[in-house]
């Protein structure tokens, strides 16, 4: 009986796991690198994987999935990897694998991220909403470094020193304080890691506020920078956003959610990516489909307004949410 593969992909290599049995591949470079998270297969790569061409495969990746269907091999993609979860949890592991030690692993990630980053800005076009597509991109990877590292850390506080919990709650006090003390030297470059990522998170941010400023100014009052950004991501520009229709838009993000339900004659979904607005996830239970449809028609109006007038009429939208929401809760009691 065969052994179940894997596919774990870092920012230094790749690791397939055959059973219980890890066979791993390190970038030969950053340009290596770059190119396979761009979606290509270096040449390395391909002949690494190709003792398994025919076999089933497991990969986080539906990108990855669709190069490897190219290759040969038959990606079946979970998201996440059990086998990727076990590595983020154990750092240490991952580095011993392909060989590395903190240090190394830390700047080749860093000049991995930057390449990709420049190389991403190069291939797309250069118009006002892709910038903001790829802000938005580079915000939730950001956002997911933050939250593995995190995670990491707070595993070593609490097997380690559980009195830094007992004394903070605030993660990035506790995060500072390892940063700057006498602990191993590895949880103190996650630590100083975590917080430089921290930084460019709030510079990305601060980037994408001003981009939505100048494209989405309307978009941007309505909703908020980020969640229209995240809007625009999710279409690819601020003009396919503003040709869909409210009820398209209501449920931008919930696709699966929906699909499901009309398959299975289901309810279909009340609100996808809109729900993390406060407006909507602030409401009563009872009225919050009735807030995201309201929600909805305003951001369509604002897209459109954007996109083919350049006319300011934010703050009047956002006025008319307000009353239009007060009068749905005063209407519940």
């Amino acid at each position: 009986m065969e052994k179940s593969l894997s596919l774990v992909e870092t920012a230094a290599g790749l690791i397939v796991f055959e059973g219980d049995e890890a066979k791993p591949y390190l970038f030969k470079n950053v340009d290596e690198a770059v190119k396979h998270y761009s979606g290509a297969i270096p040449q390395g790569v391909a002949s690494f994987l190709q003792g398994w061409r025919g076999r089933s495969i497991m990969v986080e990746r539906r990108s990855l999935a669709e190069a490897l269907t190219r290759l040969g091999l038959k990606p079946v993609v979970q998201e996440p990897l059990e086998k990727a979860v076990e590595l983020r949890a154990d750092v240490e592991e991952a580095l011993k694998l392909l060989g590395l030690n903190m240090d190394e692993y830390r700047v080749f990630t860093i000049s991995v991220a930057a390449k990709l980053a420049q190389t991403r800005v190069e291939e797309l076009a250069k118009s006002s909403d892709l910038d903001i597509v790829i802000a938005m991109q580079a915000y939730d990877e950001l956002v997911k470094m933050l939250n593995i590292l995190q995670d990491r850390i707070l595993i070593w506080v609490k097997e380690r020193e559980p009195r830094l919990l007992e004394e903070s709650k605030d993660v990035e006090k506790i995060v500072r304080r390892i940063a700057s003390s006498n602990t191993p030297m590895y949880v103190k470059k996650i630590a100083e890691l975590y917080l430089e990522t921290e930084d460019c998170r709030g510079v990305v941010e601060k980037h994408i506020g001003m981009l939505m400023d100048e494209t989405a100014p309307n978009l941007s009052t309505v909703i908020g920078p980020l969640l229209g950004a995240r809007l625009i991501s999710k279409t690819g520009s601020i003009s396919k956003l503003a040709s869909l229709p409210a009820s398209t838009i209501q449920v931008l993000g919930a696709e699966k959610a929906l699909f499901r339900a009309l398959r299975k004659r289901g309810r279909p979904p009340k609100h996808g990516i809109i729900f993390q607005h406060p407006f909507v996830h602030m409401s009563p239970k009872k009225i919050r489909g009735k807030v995201a449809r309201l929600l909805a028609s305003r951001i369509a109006i604002a897209a459109r307004v954007d996109c083919f007038s350049g006319r300011f009429i934010g703050d009047e939208l956002k006025k008319d949410i307000e009353n239009r929401l007060k009068a749905l809760k005063e209407s519940v009691g």
